[in-house]
Formats: structure tokens, C-alpha cells, sequence
């Protein structure tokens, strides 16, 4: 018998004694010895290290950093959305009696999460927060299978949609709660799916290949509803599918996909349009207002917005990867495929300089494409070098160290995560009772924005009007009506819409020019008119000043309406009379109510 064969317990000492060994019986052999067997644990861990490295280092920081946002109350955009599609599902037309210049993809995602119980903040941002996740899931997914003959298994997809969902979630929670749910992480929900798709291994057929450019062309062209800047990354898709050469199509086959593909994914913004908006109030607020008037309101050049130091270092990352995956395709250590990657970096960047405002929310895409070129690199590695002798592991350690620094560098960002920062969260927001004290809302206050004092209104509002009042805000917080539960008397919920010296003002490299000083003169009178002649045909019960609102000239709102809008300021004054003031938000109502409420002192 040979030594390696003697039964545990024996050594060489006890054989050469002369003792006769009986034979060890033979170990029955399972059924599943194969799965679970040296060979094919070797092979799980050669799958799974790399992604799971990524996936459980930064796990616990950023599940906490998720959670933590989660009990944020909403911040001005999200309430207005909120309030516009509050007011659609309760009967108003959608650019005719709300103006707004964002896209029907934006109310319209507003408008799903109410109906699945999104009016409550919290339940908002849960729901928010796992569409979020299971896109970055799904890109994660798509990672598998880069540069290596043999297909990925389910569980390797498995620990990639995980890698993704960590690595992806960390980057979304570095955004303070003001620029989370905003309309350009709403446009990734798409956006990275489809870019995902295009760099994923191909399809097998040319059925599966088209069916494919048809999902990557409906994601993509969707976004445009959200942001019409998003037809950036879709020009850029065409061209990197254009010169993919594994895709089973030809440029025939490709482009006519492509097209139906973006029809398909037209569809439903533009279903939405027609039944719950008017599409010609739409197209004139698009095509003609933005333009001509909104395209000049805090406005900045392009050394402004990446001039500064968080913009100047997210930039800087964006072109580094982008630079580094054209250098490994022009190498061939990446297929053609992996250029729509390289290239979404540079897209996010154009994508923030053609709007000339530079708010953090718009650096969404380019944040979240720049970790997943990241991740790209560290996938590479590992199936390049994952299989390679034990004689020479040389490569796999080091893949091994990419995959660890970027875990730990993924870990070491968590620190400036806002919601890791804020610690009092935990208590002050940890039950729905908490979240509706005082303390509460007033930790999200700022020079402009007054959440408490909002609230406050829209109680009194809720209690002194009747339940179809309508009622017409001065300011920039319309979400005042939807806590009150009651419609904008006008479309006008914007001050900018009636005071335009912001947009007179224009930016550095972005002056209006005599003609557009005009332009925007003329709409800002067109607008006040408006509003006096439909305030005059059905006064609504309350009129409300907010004060310190951004986007006007004088920090009193009562003194900024008088000085913009003089006619109708006589109007309100003959008509209403202050009736009592919380904090920044002054409401007035109407002298003929059944209400003796003067508790306000007026100077």
C-alpha cells in the first residue's frame, strides 16, 4: 500500500513494524461531490473573489448610508415634482394649468410612486432607492463574461449584480438628500442598463442581437423625456454599435433596430403627454421658453462648473478612465463593446457643460459611469488572470490588489457620504412619529429652504380654506400646496416666471443679448397678464409670500411681487389681507372668507 493511501492516524513508523493494515473502506461517493467538490471550489473562488471582495468590504457603510437616506425629508425639486403630479392625478392638465420645464419621464415616475403610497416621504424614498438599486444590480450583471470564451455562470452574475449595487450605491449616496431622486439619477435608471447591455457579451443569434439593440435603444432614448441633454450618451451608443463588429447585425439591421428601439421607448412619456398633458403647452415651454428665457437663469460657463474642486476632481477621474479603457481597446486587451463605456464618462461631462448650471445632481451619469469603467478594469484583471498556473501567480496577485484597493478605496469615500456624516438621523428620524416634530425639519434648513415652516402653512392653509380652494403661491416651494392639499389658482408656481431679472441677469459667458432681453421682457409681461386675468376670473381663497425664496430680488416676497408685478400686487392688496405668518411664509386671504384671523402683525 502506498504511503498516501494509509488511513489517517498511521505513519511510516507503524508500516514498517510489520503489522498487516486492513484496507480503509471506500467513502461513498454523492451526487453532488462534483459542485461541491477541490476542483469545482477552486473554480467558484476564481469566479466569485474578485466581485465579492467589492461587493462585501464597503458592504456594511454603504447599506448604512442607504438606509440612513432613506429617512431624509424630500428637498425643493422633489416636492415640486410631487406637487405637480399630485395636481395631474387630481384633475389639473400638465403643462397647460402647471407650468414646468422638466420632462413628462420625471412626472410621470412622481405620479407611480403616489399611487404606490409616496405621498408618505419615507415610503418615497424606499421606493426611489430600490429602482435605483436594482438598475445598479442589473449593470453589475452585464459585467461577467468581459474578456473570457467561457459564458458566466448565474452565480458569477449573481456576485456582479452585488459588486454593482455596492460599488454603484456608494458613489449615490456621496450626493447629499437635495440631489438624490433627482431627474438625472431618475434618468439612469435607464441610461445604465442600456449602456450595460451594449457592453455586456454578445448575444448567441442574430435574433438575440436585435431583440438587444432594441432594449439598449428604448432605455436610452427614454431619457430624453427626462432631460432632452440625454441624447448625448444615445449619439454616442449609435456610434459605438456602429463599429462594434460581434454584434450579429449589419449597420442596416443595426440602425433600423436602433430607431425602432427609440420609438418603443418614446412611447410612454409621450403616452403619458397626451392623456394627462398638453403636448402644445409642452412643445412651446420646450422649444421656445427654454431657450429664449430659461436657459439664462443661473447660468454658468464651463470654467465655472469645473472650476471648482469637487466638479474639477469627478472630471478629472472621468477623463483618467476614459483614457485608460480607449488605451486597452486600441490595445485589444478589450473588446470593441467595452467603447460605450469608455466614452459615457466624457458624454457625462458634455452632458453637465451644455446645461450652464453645474448643480451637483447633474453629475449623476458621469459619477456613475466612471465606477463602472472602474469596475470594468478590476473584471478584466480578474478573468485575465484568474486561471493562470500556480507556478506563475504573479498575475492573479495582482489582480487580487487591484480588486482589494479599489474595495477599500470604495470604502475610504463612504467617509464623506453626507448621511454618514449625520449621526442624528439615526435618532431623529428613525420613527414616523420623529419625523414630523419641529427638530426634525429643522436640520434640513438652509438660507432658502424651510421645510418646518412649510408645513405649518399648509396646516393652516388645510384648516382655513375650503377643501377645493384653490390657492396661489409667490415662491419656489409649491410642495406648501401639496401638504395642504389644494391647486394652484395659476400655472405660475415658479417666481422666476413673473420676476425675470435673474434670467436678465444672465451668467459670465452666457449674456442675453438685445434681442433676448426682449424676449424674455415680453414673456415675463405675456405671463403677468396672464395671471392677473385669471386671478380676477376666479380669486382663489389664499394668496401665499414666501420670503428669502431663491431666484427673486428682495429677501421680502410681498416687496419683490410689488416691485415685478405692480398691476396685480394692486389687485391682491384690494382684495386680501395678511393673515398670519409662519416663520418666512406669510399667507394672506381673501377679505370676503367667514375668517377673523389676524393674529399676523403686519408693518
Amino acid at each position: 500500500m502506498a504511503q498516501s493511501e494509509l488511513p489517517r492516524g498511521e505513519d511510516k513508523d507503524e508500516r514498517q513494524s510489520g503489522e498487516t493494515l486492513k484496507a480503509a473502506p471506500a467513502r461513498p461517493v454523492s451526487r453532488f461531490s462534483g459542485l461541491f467538490g477541490p476542483k469545482a471550489r477552486v473554480d467558484l473562488s476564481r469566479r466569485l473573489l474578485a466581485p465579492l471582495v467589492l461587493a462585501l468590504v464597503p458592504l456594511f457603510w454603504v447599506a448604512d448610508a442607504t438606509h440612513r437616506s432613506s429617512l431624509t425629508t424630500l428637498g425643493r425639486d422633489q416636492g415640486i415634482f410631487q406637487y405637480i403630479a399630485w395636481a395631474v392625478r387630481n384633475g389639473a392638465v400638465d403643462y397647460r394649468d402647471v407650468r414646468d420645464v422638466n420632462g413628462p419621464l420625471i412626472h410621470l415616475i412622481h405620479m407611480v410612486f403616489l399611487a404606490l403610497g409616496g405621498a408618505d416621504e419615507h415610503r418615497f424614498h424606499v421606493l426611489e432607492l430600490w429602482a435605483t438599486g436594482v438598475s445598479f444590480a442589473l449593470v453589475g450583471a452585464c459585467i461577467p463574461g468581459l474578456v473570457t470564451k467561457r459564458r458566466p455562470t448565474w452565480s458569477e452574475r449573481g456576485a456582479w449584480a452585488a459588486a454593482g449595487w455596492v460599488v454603484l450605491s456608494a458613489q449615490y449616496q456621496l450626493y447629499l438628500y437635495w440631489n438624490q431622486a433627482q431627474r438625472e439619477s431618475f434618468c439612469d435608471w435607464f441610461l445604465l442598463p442600456s449602456l450595460a447591455l451594449q457592453m455586456a457579451r454578445p448575444a448567441r443569434t442574430a435574433r438575440g442581437a436585435a431583440w438587444r439593440i432594441t432594449a439598449i435603444a428604448g432605455l436610452s432614448t427614454i431619457t430624453w423625456f427626462g432631460k432632452p441633454s440625454f441624447v448625448v450618451f444615445t449619439v454616442m451608443q449609435v456610434f459605438a454599435l456602429l463599429l462594434d463588429r460581434e454584434v450579429l447585425a449589419t449597420a442596416r439591421v443595426k440602425v433600423t433596430r436602433f430607431l425602432l428601439g427609440g420609438a418603443l421607448g418614446a412611447v410612454i412619456p409621450l403616452a403619458y403627454l397626451f392623456a394627462y398633458g398638453d403636448a402644445r403647452a409642452f412643445a412651446r415651454i420646450s422649444f421656445v421658453d427654454v431657450p429664449q428665457v430659461y436657459r439664462f437663469i443661473w447660468a454658468k460657463s464651463v470654467q465655472e462648473i469645473f472650476g471648482e474642486g469637487g466638479p474639477l476632481m469627478v472630471a478629472a477621474a472621468g477623463i483618467a478612465v476614459s483614457a485608460l479603457l480607449l488605451g486597452l481597446i486600441a490595445m485589444r486587451e478589450l473588446p470593441r463593446r467595452v467603447l460605450v463605456i469608455a466614452l459615457a464618462p466624457l458624454c457625462g461631462i458634455a452632458n453637465v457643460a451644455v446645461q450652464h448650471k453645474g448643480f451637483g445632481y447633474h453629475f449623476h451619469p458621469l459619477t456613475a459611469s466612471t465606477h463602472i469603467a472602474f469596475m470594468l478594469i478590476v473584471a478584466m484583471l480578474w478573468e485575465r488572470y484568474r486561471a493562470v498556473p500556480r507556478r506563475t501567480p504573479l498575475g492573479r496577485v495582482a489582480a487580487s490588489v487591484v480588486s482589494v484597493a479599489y474595495a477599500l478605496e470604495v470604502t475610504a469615500s463612504m467617509k464623506g457620504s453626507p448621511h454618514i456624516q449625520n449621526v442624528w438621523i439615526l435618532a431623529g428620524g428613525e420613527t414616523p412619529l420623529r419625523r414630523t416634530y419641529e427638530e426634525y425639519f429643522n436640520s434640513f434648513k438652509t438660507y432658502d429652504f424651510f421645510p418646518w415652516e412649510m408645513r405649518e402653512a399648509a396646516r393652516y392653509l388645510e384648516a382655513k380654506t375650503s377643501k377645493d380652494a384653490h390657492v396661489q403661491v409667490y415662491g419656489m416651494d409649491p410642495y406648501l400646496l401639496f401638504l395642504a392639499g389644494r391647486r394652484s389658482a395659476t400655472p405660475y408656481i415658479y417666481a422666476y416666471d413673473l420676476n425675470a431679472e435673474a434670467a436678465l441677469d444672465g451668467g459670465w459667458s452666457n449674456k442675453p443679448t438685445e434681442g433676448d432681453l426682449y424676449r424674455i421682457r415680453l414673456a415675463r409681461e405675456t405671463h403677468e397678464k396672464d395671471l392677473l386675468a385669471r386671478l380676477q376670473a376666479a380669486p382663489p381663497e389664499a394668496f401665499v409670500f414666501i420670503d428669502k425664496a431663491p431666484l427673486v430680488t428682495f429677501p421680502d416676497a410681498w416687496e419683490d411681487f410689488r416691485h415685478c408685478c405692480s398691476d396685480t400686487a394692486k389687485w391682491v392688496a384690494s382684495k386680501y389681507h395678511p393673515a398670519k405668518s409662519f416663520g418666512e411664509f406669510r399667507v394672506w386671504l381673501r377679505d370676503d372668507l367667514p375668517v377673523t384671523d389676524t393674529e399676523m402683525k403686519w408693518p
